[in-house]
């Protein structure tokens, strides 16, 4: 995987519990700190030899831009978090993260949605749109710390057929008031909506929301609204869905076990402390 700070991701975790169970032994999963702007670089150098790639941030639109060949999934959204080897050495870019998004959603009960939230902005923030408006939404109300930044993030909703209702920062706690909502919040702007949500005791809760942090666990704006009864899907099982998804295009196996790849995750997780 590339990326950079990836020195805690879990990825590298789920792969290779993948690769056990499926009984593959001849595939090996690294990771290399990259920044912003030398992707190209990496693949042409130290990257030259490998077949398949997970992205991460800063570099999803990138991995996007360098590819000769997309999933439709990317062409919407202008992002990737996967890259696979093609036969004449160009690559192919593809996006899981709608799809560990929705499918994380739907393991908490969620099939269908008429309206939803957005808290955060940025690369998963737009692939909760693509995710949630796939899911039937069509009213998604949107709010993070930098309201400018949302501006991707509404484009791409109307090009789908949602309206969007962008709420300041100083309001975030509306945004709560959603059946469903997804937080793409980085620990910083958790910190801060979780402080709120416990000193305002008439604040709102949803009744799911996914939550993209996942080290620790539970997260800050994830445990403020357990505490009143919202359902959470944590990070680390949208990261399952979409690692799983990935193993299947990288190796090209029909299925790959993302239940097991979550509980070598969390093992390691509490090993670590």
């Amino acid at each position: 995987m590339v990326g950079t700070p990836i020195a805690h991701s879990m990825s590298p975790v789920m792969h290779r519990a993948a690769y056990e169970a499926l009984g593959i032994d001849d595939a090996v999963y690294g990771r290399a700190e990259v920044r912003e702007g030398e992707l190209e670089a990496f693949l042409a150098g130290p990257g030259s030899d490998l077949q398949g790639l997970s992205v991460t941030m800063p570099l999803k639109r990138e991995a996007f831009e360098l590819a000769v060949e997309a999933d439709d999934v990317s062409h919407g959204l202008g992002i990737s978090n996967t890259l696979i080897r093609r036969p004449d050495g160009s690559w192919r870019a593809e996006n899981h993260d709608v799809d560990g998004i929705a499918r994380s959603l739907h393991d908490h009960g969620v099939d269908r949605i008429d309206r939803a939230a957005i808290i955060g902005s940025g690369a998963t923030a737009l692939s909760a749109v693509a995710a949630l408006t796939g899911m039937g939404a069509r009213e998604i109300v949107l709010t993070a710390r930098s309201t400018e930044r949302l501006e991707p993030v509404v484009a791409a909703a109307e090009v789908r057929g949602a309206r969007c209702t962008v709420i300041d920062w100083t309001d975030r706690l509306t945004a709560l008031a959603e059946d469903v909502v997804v937080s793409a919040l980085a620990i910083e702007g958790a910190d801060d909506l979780a402080a709120e949500v416990r000193s305002t005791p008439a604040a709102p809760v949803p009744r799911v929301m996914l939550d993209v942090l996942y080290d620790p666990w539970p997260a800050p704006l994830a445990a403020a609204v357990q505490e009143r009864g919202t359902e959470v899907a944590s990070g680390l099982r949208m990261l399952a869905h979409q690692a799983a998804r990935q193993v299947e295009s990288m190796l090209g196996v029909s299925s790959a076990p993302a239940e097991l790849m979550l509980a070598a995750a969390r093992a390691h997780l509490a090993a670590r402390g």
